[in-house]
């Protein structure tokens, strides 16, 4: 059998979906997956590897729904299917499957918006693509070679997630916040997970572990299962 060819006789890189839910540690499965693969003397393969946030393709918000959200006035489930820009996803996958440069757009979390794109120049020899939904759609689970799920306890994820929370505001200079914002942000943090995270998580997130290949409990905290990832990416890169 002939391996597929980008449009400039390369072969087409190896797609590996990592979903999962929040705080599973999709973002730190995938940096480990590349430190590995560049530890073992692979440096070259390593820097083939293109990393794709699902987060980076939430769907832009009207003027209207970000002045609202900015002054408080509406919620925005953030974790649905519709809040991201599937067909835009597909594109950018379509374009590093010929090998081709591609402007990746770069959302900020934090003011939920896009801020600018990254230019994709290399012709990738892999692409992580992560996120909670990554394996939710089809035509893009098509383009996976292999797909993961991430399998950690949701008191965990909670956890970390307002850890993190707590951690970025601390990095932002709200360290100095009296104990009635600090208890109004995890309220309104709270608010969002139960009404909107969780119920999302339960209805569109849990349900792709059906379409995985591996699932891996414990998440990023599963050395044995990474370290098996980071190996078939070298094996890949020997072919």
């Amino acid at each position: 059998m002939v391996a597929a060819r980008t449009a400039h006789g390369d072969k087409q890189p190896m797609f590996i979906g990592i979903g999962g839910g929040r705080g599973a540690g999709k973002e730190f499965t995938c940096r480990y997956i590349i430190d590995r693969v560049r530890e073992r003397g692979h440096g070259e393969l390593a820097e083939r590897v293109v990393h794709l946030h699902l987060d980076d393709f939430h769907r832009e918000l009207s003027e209207e729904d970000q002045a609202l959200l900015e002054a408080g006035k509406t919620e925005i489930n953030f974790d649905h299917p519709e809040a991201f820009d599937f067909a835009l996803l597909e594109s950018v996958l379509q374009r590093l499957r010929m090998g081709e440069p591609v402007d990746v757009p770069k959302w900020d979390c934090g003011l939920k918006r896009r801020t600018g794109v990254r230019r994709v120049e290399c012709q990738p020899r892999v692409v992580l693509v992560e996120g909670i939904l990554v394996l939710f759609v089809k035509e893009v689970r098509q383009f996976m070679d292999m797909q993961v799920f991430l399998d950690v306890d949701s008191d965990t994820r909670l956890g970390r997630q307002i850890r993190a929370m707590f951690a970025g505001a601390a990095l932002d200079g709200g360290n100095g916040d009296d104990e009635e914002q600090v208890r109004e942000r995890l309220k309104r943090f709270l608010d969002n997970y139960l009404f909107m995270a969780k119920p999302s998580f339960e209805e569109f997130i849990w349900p792709t572990k059906r379409w995985a290949d591996v699932i891996i409990p414990k998440g990023d905290r599963n050395n044995v299962a990474i370290e098996l990832i980071a190996q078939r990416l070298i094996d890949l890169g020997q072919d």
